[in-house]
């Protein structure tokens, strides 16, 4: 399966993990994936590698993406714009993959599981945080 799928199974697993009421860990929630998800081919190398990135660096990447809010705190935001903008930013500052290409997929994600012009707000902020 392509990146772009990993990504959306990560942005899910970050989605659960969220919730007040789970007392799930990561690796169960990774786990949970390859259980329900094992006969597809998804890359669970980076799908483990970004859920875990992002929660293990959750106050830096806050703190990284909060001054690009303008008017806003990173807990007024839609918990699905939060998570894709800690995804993204995490992944513009650990990996090689270009900025352009991780932007347009944390669009896509808005686009999927945001509100209408949600996409708009992630593609302005992740633009002006430097890599």
């Amino acid at each position: 399966m392509s990146r772009k799928e990993s990504r959306v199974q990560a942005f899910q697993t970050l989605f659960q993990l969220e919730m007040k009421d789970t007392d799930l860990t990561i690796n169960e929630a990774i786990n949970f994936i390859k259980d329900d998800y094992l006969d597809l081919d998804f890359d669970f190398d980076f799908i483990s590698w970004l859920v875990t990135g992002v929660k293990d660096h959750e106050a830096i990447l806050d703190e990284t993406i909060e001054p690009h809010l303008k008017d806003w705190s990173i807990h007024r935001l839609l918990k699905s714009d939060r998570i894709i903008l800690r995804m993204a930013t995490f992944e513009v500052h650990h990996s090689d993959t270009p900025k352009k290409v991780i932007i347009n997929e944390a669009v896509e994600l808005a686009k999927q599981f945001s509100d209408d012009d949600h996409y708009k707000f992630i593609n302005g902020v992740l633009s002006n945080i430097n890599d």
